[in-house]
């Protein structure tokens, strides 16, 4: 392409609007269901979210960045709270809570406009990337549409996918999971193309420049989100490799932008390795670290990048493109990116959930990969510009669009109970926010750490996990708990046992849950990688004998609860749907409560602990 022709960004604005519409699918599903009895939520479109919602929220509220929003614990002199992965990687967080804080919006309101600029944004840097490659706006606004609605399918999820193979485990648009990866996500392919114009510029004060830019756009990457800048370190050794192998001649210039970039790569790795060694002991087990040398080659992604490279070499040996085409250098290294994140641990011994590069980064970047290699075997030897017929781009486009209804339209279809329901809880969370203001969660001795937030217990887990991002107090026990720092293994597994306890489960009903295998019960018990094979390398199914040994064990914690457990932490709230509460029996042995105040299809009860328990 020649570098000093202008973008005409009327085409990516196109392909925006039309990616922004499908993103918005089902927050406009959720808004017409529900009509005047929209209470302002957010539609979910990743399990995930609401712990991220929640974060933000807290930030919002001006709490330290080191905070735990579910068990409500912050950063305070004298009691500092270790380092978790939200803290670390605060840019996005920061960029999100700091407008929002100024604007005095909400992180519900707040996540509703990030799909729409993530979206737009994405679709546009993309286009920009694909422009770089290919000089063609028109596939290269078809060709964003395409990247992105076809890169759930690539990761080997979603609503088509499904149909091949069940079960999957996510679907929708993965990369634009609130806030990780979507705020970050659309950085990485800035980043490539920064790296573009190092390489070709010919200026070396120009080329210095870019190189800059890269390394200071890696840096932020840092603080952003792990598996981007991991990612992005892989596929920047991958085209220094490539870039050396095919113009050996300039390994000066490229190993002087490449130092460049190392040097900002280093400043920041110096604080960002220094927060990482304050983490939580139980970090590591908790985001499912493995410690294995076991090859990664058959996953989609990589798959796929071997196809590509296959191609480019066959092209190449017809005398179709040349090796040294920089074009066809800069689309390997993103094909061959897969390779080197799904295997670095053969060198490193180290394998940390591998399946986010297949959902956030690589399936993306394969097929960048993908559509720029046909738009240059179709233009051939010396990069001439011959445009793809009309006819061709509009399909593309027509396709990706119709591919990315599917998915949307599917999964909305299977969260729409579940975001209906933290609809409903928006009620709930403006109730809490407004006792807050009389039960001394605003006090200064919460602020200072000197005393604990009240406590909230939620019978309904979905409506416990989304209840932090709508009111300030503590929760009891929701899944996402142990997103964030605990204690230890141990402590969370008791907050778990409680909640069963006080929803007034016996051993018996806990012993068909396993039967059923309900895979939400067995992760609290044994952890998601035991129950979502993809999650880790090592995995160990669960056997007969572990589950009879932890229905025993809970079985031994609800007959040995005693007082002092039922007063740490002592619980202040209790949410229950209206027509369908727990058996209250064990929550009245220990608790006194209020006739109860009904909120929306939910029933809210003040308690305090009894002086002596209710025999």
């Amino acid at each position: 392409m020649n570098e000093s022709t202008s973008v005409r960004w009327k085409w990516g604005l196109f392909a925006a609007i039309g990616m922004t519409l499908l993103a918005l699918y089902p927050q406009l599903n959720l808004c017409l269901a529900r009509g005047r009895e929209w209470n302002g939520a957010y539609a979910t479109i990743h399990g995930d979210e609401v712990a991220y919602s929640a974060y933000i929220q807290a930030l919002i509220d001006g709490r330290p960045r080191r905070n735990n929003p579910y068990t409500g614990r912050d950063d305070v002199p004298g009691a500092p709270q270790p380092e978790s992965l939200f803290s670390i990687q605060f840019i996005p967080a920061y960029a999100i809570a700091l407008p929002a804080r100024a604007l005095g919006v909400s992180a519900a309101t707040a996540f509703i406009a990030l799909l729409v600029l993530t979206a737009a944004g994405t679709t546009l840097t993309i286009f920009w990337l694909l422009v770089t490659l290919t000089g063609d706006e028109r596939l290269a606004a078809a060709g964003a549409l395409a990247v992105l609605c076809f890169g759930t399918l690539a990761a080997g999820q979603g609503e088509t996918f499904g149909l091949l193979h069940r079960p999957f485990a996510a679907d929708s648009f993965l990369f634009l999971r609130r806030y990780q990866p979507s705020v970050a996500f659309p950085l990485f392919f800035v980043l490539c193309v920064f790296v573009w114009r190092m390489l070709t510029r010919e200026k070396f004060r120009d080329a210095v420049a870019w190189a800059n830019l890269s390394g200071a756009l890696f840096a932020v990457l840092i603080f952003s989100y792990f598996y981007l800048w991991t990612a992005a370190a892989a596929w920047l050794a991958c085209i220094a490799v490539l870039w050396l192998a095919g113009h050996p001649a300039e390994w000066r210039r490229i190993a002087a932008f490449f130092g460049v970039i190392v040097g900002w790569a280093a400043v920041a790795l110096v604080p960002y390795l220094l927060m990482l060694s304050h983490r939580a002991t139980n970090t590591d087990s908790g985001q499912l670290l493995d410690i294995s040398h076991t090859p990664s080659l058959f996953r989609i992604p990589e798959l796929m990048g071997i196809a590509i490279v296959l191609t480019l070499l066959a092209a190449a040996a017809r005398g179709i493109i040349t090796c040294k085409d920089r074009r066809v250098i800069f689309i390997a290294s993103f094909a061959l990116t897969p390779l080197i994140t799904f295997n670095q641990q053969i060198i490193t011994g180290r394998s940390l959930q591998p399946f986010h590069y297949q959902w956030f980064i690589t399936n993306y970047l394969v097929l960048v990969a993908l559509v720029a290699t046909v738009v240059i075997l179709w233009q051939g030897h010396g990069g001439v510009m011959h445009r793809l017929p009309g006819r061709a781009v509009a399909l593309t486009g027509l396709l990706a669009f119709g591919m990315g209804t599917i998915e949307m339209s599917g999964a909305t279809g299977r969260t729409a109970n579940y975001v209906r329901m933290c609809d409903e809880a928006m009620q709930v969370g403006t109730w809490l926010a407004g006792a807050a203001k009389q039960d001394g969660t605003e006090s200064d001795g919460v602020r200072e750490g000197r005393a604990p937030r009240p406590m909230v217990f939620s019978s309904n887990i979905p409506v416990a996990g989304i209840l932090p991002t709508l009111a300030p107090q503590a929760i009891l026990f929701a899944w996402h708990v142990n997103s964030f720092p605990t204690k230890s293994l141990e402590e969370s597994r008791e907050l778990f046992f409680r909640y069963l306890y006080y929803s007034g489960a016996d051993a018996v009903e806990l012993e068909q849950t396993f039967l059923a295998a309900r895979p939400e019960i067995l992760s609290a018990f044994f952890g998601v990688a035991r129950v979502l094979p993809d999650m880790a390398i090592n995995n160990k199914p669960i056997s007969v004998a572990e589950a009879r040994a932890e229905v025993m064990n809970y079985a031994a914690y609800a007959a040995s609860f005693t007082r002092a457990d039922a007063e740490t932490p002592t619980l202040s709230y209790i949410v229950v749907p209206t027509e369908a509460p727990p058996n209250f029996a064990n929550i009245d042995r220990w608790y006194e409560r209020d006739a109860g105040e009904g909120v929306g299809i939910f029933t809210i009860y003040r308690v305090k602990l009894r002086a002596v328990p209710k025999q």
